[in-house]
């Protein structure tokens, strides 16, 4: 069966193909980048890992220290502070990545989801230190020397006297803003109650684990009920304080400041919104076609718990070998992960970075079906990106590309780790999932972009649930039925509270992703070839690494239409192989 499926969806790509078918943050990571990274191999256990608050008033002592340095033309006792300081900034890195990680295996634990506020919290603080160390530096008649043999090429010009520091006090204040919201959001989620139909107050996660059909949605209706005004409210002041800081950064609105600042695209909102249009215009009909034929009603879920999970991947990994499954045994030698089911965990999804470790870290908050093999090896993808890279901070888009490209990938190499009848069940679900992802994920793109650019008057819950119900009819998610879940659903995207305009990246990023899974297809070990040539990110951007990799632009013409062409394809020759 394994090979019925694969040769099928090989011979149908393959048809299809030969038809013709077809700032100062980024300074401290440019520094860091060229740090010698030697420390991994000590890397302890994540277990063993001491959380211990960082100490923001040594870190402010050593930063006057080495203003005072600076004043009397000490290189050698400038160089120690400057040293001291980066690790004060690791440390602090480290430790809010510790407590974050805590706190989502746990959102009950009152310890970790203090911490985490109060690294949250004073975070900007750290930030401003930075900058503060920075300018003192670039102003020193040491400048060009600090640049030379500390710092990094371009220093001395970034930081001359008579610059303006971006993390002015009114920005920090804006900021410090933006923390404490998220932390409002965090507590709003860390433990949510409803009220059953006998008037039971219970624990809403656990509530919904043990309940059915129309149980399970009048209780999700209740949760929506309760607490969607709250929601509402939170990413409103979101929204408005984000939109401040961007413009006291000097841009017009917050869409544009994280496309050019935080996430440095070599793509513009229009051309986004232009992509958008695309899937509108070519994938949706489709969608909607498609959706009319139930296609999740012929799919078996099977269950399958960590032990499954970690067989499944791990056999994969073996099977790809080199740095894959180099990066899969440090993961799992080292406790560096969570795909444990509990119902205390945050209900998300990510990687993330222990900086001070050199050490990715995995978490991901299963259903218990195989489907979390897909949720799995997708957070895998960015764990290998991050191991191999050492943190590389250039674009997300381009590891998302190794995210989604590893769930194609793996596809290939899960050997008997799955039976066939699994197999089968995981392949369609994973081509009918980049359906909904680029139609889904493109909605909820429309739907933040459309928030951030409305006169801030006319937000309100009301305006927020109106736009969610209007984008999933437009769409074609909307059943036609269940309106209350469709329009107070939004709440439920953490992306909108906690990386606004990270999710345009889904369907752009598949793209490439989807041209490494139809190499991989149409010739064996090509598409893994291919990922691997791309791996070590020698080019700073999105575009130029995905056509320096050999591969086309997403925006490039007519590329949804030959997705869209591909999907057809791929759709109805594994419903055949079922």
């Amino acid at each position: 069966m394994k090979n019925k499926i694969i040769k099928l969806l090989a011979c149908a790509l393959a048809l299809c193909l030969l038809c013709g078918c077809g700032d100062w943050e980024g300074a401290f990571e440019q520094l860091n980048a060229k740090l010698n990274h030697g420390g991994r191999s000590e890397a302890p256990p994540f277990g063993e890992i001491e959380y211990v608050r960082p100490d923001i008033e040594q870190y402010r002592t050593d930063v006057e220290a080495a203003e005072a340095a600076l004043d009397k033309g000490d290189f050698d006792a400038v160089r120690e502070y400057v040293e001291k300081c980066y690790d004060h900034f690791r440390n602090f890195d480290t430790m809010y990545t510790v407590a974050n990680i805590r706190s989502c295996i746990n959102m009950n634990d009152e310890f970790y989801a203090e911490e985490y506020a109060w690294c949250n919290n004073n975070w900007p603080a750290t930030q401003q230190l930075m900058e503060q160390l920075y300018y003192a530096c670039g102003a020193s008649d040491m400048a060009d020397r600090i640049e030379e043999e500390i710092l990094w090429e371009g220093f001395a010009e970034e930081y001359a006297p008579g610059g303006e520091s971006t993390l002015n006090q009114t920005v920090v204040d804006l900021m410090e803003t933006e923390s404490r919201l998220l932390n409002e959001y965090r507590s709003l989620t860390a433990s949510p109650s409803i009220e059953l139909k006998d008037g039971t107050e219970v624990d809403y996660g656990s509530a919904l684990a043990q309940l059915q059909d129309q149980d399970y949605r009048d209780a999700m209706l209740s949760y929506y009920n309760k607490y969607n005004g709250k929601f509402a409210d939170i990413y409103i002041q979101l929204v408005k304080t984000r939109n401040a800081l961007a413009r006291e950064l000097g841009f017009e609105n917050y869409q544009q400041m994280q496309y050019a600042y935080f996430f440095e695209r070599d793509y513009s909102p229009e051309d986004a919104m232009a992509y958008l249009s695309d899937i509108r215009e070519y994938m949706v009909p489709f969608y909607k076609e498609y959706m009319e034929t139930q296609p999740y009603s012929e799919i078996a879920y099977y269950d399958a718990d960590e032990e499954k999970l970690i067989s499944a991947v791990k056999t994969a990994a073996h099977s790809m070998g080199g740095k894959v499954e180099e990066a899969f045994e440090f993961m799992t030698s080292g406790g560096y992960y969570d795909i444990s089911l509990s119902s205390d965990k945050a209900p998300m999804s990510f990687q993330t970075y222990l900086t001070d470790y050199e050490a990715p870290y995995l978490f991901v908050d299963p259903v218990g079906d195989i489907e979390d093999i897909m949720g799995f090896s997708h957070e895998f993808g960015h764990f290998l990106d991050a191991y191999v890279n050492y943190n590389a901070f250039e674009t997300v888009d381009v590891a998302e590309v190794f995210s989604q490209a590893m769930e194609y990938l793996m596809l290939f190499y899960y050997g008997d780790a799955l039976s066939d009848e699994e197999l089968e069940a995981l392949v369609n679900m994973k081509i009918m999932d980049t359906l909904e992802m680029y139609v889904q994920q493109a909605s909820f793109a429309e739907f933040e972009s459309t928030v951030y650019t409305t006169d801030p008057e006319l937000l309100n819950a009301d305006f927020l649930n109106q736009l969610s119900l209007k984008l999933a009819e437009e769409y074609g998610y909307y059943d036609g039925e269940n309106e209350e879940y469709f329009s107070k659903s939004w709440c439920d995207i953490v992306h909108y509270f906690e990386m606004p305009f990270y999710i345009i990246t889904y369907p752009i990023s598949n793209d490439a992703a989807m041209q490494i899974f139809e190499q991989e297809l149409t010739k064996s070990g090509k598409g893994l070839e291919t990922y691997l040539e791309m791996l070590p990110r020698e080019y700073g951007s999105f575009v130029e690494t995905v056509t320096e990799g050999g591969l086309q632009s997403p925006f490039a013409s007519g590329r949804i239409q030959h997705v869209v062409e591909d999907l057809e394809i791929l759709l109805d020759f594994s419903q055949m192989a079922a």
